[in-house]
């Protein structure tokens, strides 16, 4: 690889390299020790009376869901979540009582806020699991796969106490597809696992489902059909890969900050992707070098109001420094914040460029194509997004079109052969 080469695609890694580095954890934990947590929290989907909260037994005897007899119920929450794209990853943790032989419990989520049962402990529309003593049916909407355990009894026979902890991971692949894992491991009352280390069942799926990759907000879920599974207790989501929580009708905002050692500046992009049926006031960005979550309390930048794509470049940056920094946006309901980017500006690099001229792109935001002006020559281009995958690639002239249409909203990123590096923001 020649020197130039080299430089130019160093100058690449080092503009896309704090993304990678950057996605927190998000969780969220709906233990059922609060009084009325279930309705507080979780929309029902049907008008059964034989689910209840109660304050006693269930993991630490602190509060669980009772499931009194035969029903087929849907619970969502009432806290939505964001579909980032490819690498979001989803992990759906609960325990259960397993006391009789007839029915399914099953969890993971759904589009559908106010979903209802389908069949099989699932609603008709979401990615999940359902269990039962001797198998498991993976849930995609309307799609099933169904299998039995390795062990014909699991659910029966293999804790003292009839607990058991159930782990489902859901990851979102390229081209709408799901990868889709799900562990069992017996569990003791209190809570505590038998072999911590081993699960007694791990089965995968994969699954092709757009209507759910497609989809701005998300929701988890959880449900019994018939009557197998007696209590319900400590639902545990946690959120990777830029996914993030989202409060009941606030805004859905997205967004990703990138450290450009060109411009020596902070490139932060955003999109509020729906407004959940209230108006957005507010929408921009939030950051701090003190507060590792940063909030609308903090230094606050705001960038225009409503639906739709923002960006800003955050300047005079200090030296040895993080800077903590989300996208966020407001409406009557609530303010959410998009995925937490870290960024440390000792990563800052003194890199030189000969560049052949100083070209622009126009027009920027851009629609449906964008052209090159100040070209010299033809050259080579490749452009990325934020999150460093190469998504178009070709040859431009001067004033040439480059067509953007099939691009999804955002910032992106347009490197020539002559290291050139354009930003540039598709509507």
């Amino acid at each position: 690889m020649t020197s130039k080469t080299l430089q130019s695609y160093s100058l690449i890694v080092l503009l896309v390299l704090s993304y990678f580095s950057i996605q927190a954890q998000v969780t969220n934990v709906f233990d059922f020790n609060t009084t009325n947590q279930l309705q507080t929290d979780f929309t029902q989907g049907g008008n059964s009376k034989l689910i209840t909260q109660g304050q006693k037994d269930g993991i630490g005897g602190s509060g669980t869901v009772n499931v009194l007899g035969e029903t087929d119920e849907v619970f969502t929450s009432k806290q939505g979540y964001s579909i980032s794209g490819k690498g979001a990853h989803y992990e759906f943790k609960t325990y259960f009582k397993s006391e009789y032989n007839s029915g399914y419990g099953g969890f993971g989520f759904t589009s559908n806020p106010k979903a209802t049962h389908h069949f099989y402990a699932a609603p008709n529309a979401g990615l999940g699991i359902s269990v039962h003593g001797g198998g498991f049916i993976f849930n995609s909407g309307l799609t099933a796969e169904s299998g039995k355990w390795t062990n014909p009894d699991v659910l029966n026979s293999t804790s003292p106490d009839k607990w058991y902890l159930a782990v489902l991971s859901i990851d979102l692949l390229g081209n709408s597809y799901f990868d889709m894992t799900v562990n069992i491991y017996p569990s003791n009352e209190d809570g505590t696992l038998i072999n911590p280390n081993d699960p007694i069942e791990t089965k995968t799926w994969k699954v092709q489902n757009k209507a759910m990759a497609n989809s701005k907000i998300i929701y988890a879920y959880f449900a019994f059909g018939g009557h197998r599974i007696t209590k319900f207790d400590n639902y545990i989501i946690s959120l990777k890969g830029g996914s993030t929580s989202i409060e009941a009708g606030a805004p859905v905002v997205i967004g990703s900050s990138v450290l450009n050692n060109y411009t020596k500046q902070i490139d932060i992009s955003g999109d509020v992707t729906d407004d959940r049926g209230d108006d957005v006031t507010e929408k921009g960005i939030v950051y701090s070098t003190s507060e590792s979550l940063p909030t609308i309390s903090d230094n606050k930048i705001t960038l225009g109001s409503g639906i739709g794509s923002f960006s800003y470049e955050l300047e005079s940056l200090l030296a040895n420094s993080i800077y903590y920094i989300r996208t966020y946006a407001k409406n009557s309901k609530g303010v959410s914040y998009g995925s937490l980017s870290s960024i440390d500006t000792n990563d800052l690099q003194d890199i030189e460029i000969d560049f052949k001229a100083k070209i622009k792109t126009y027009p920027n935001p851009s629609t449906n194509y964008i052209s090159l002006s100040g070209l010299a020559e033809s050259e080579n281009y490749t452009i990325y997004n934020m999150q460093g995958k190469q998504v178009k690639r070709g040859t431009v002239t001067n004033d040439d079109k480059i067509e953007v249409k099939s691009l999804t909203k955002g910032m992106y990123l347009l490197k020539l052969e002559n290291f050139e590096i354009i930003k540039f923001i598709k509507e």
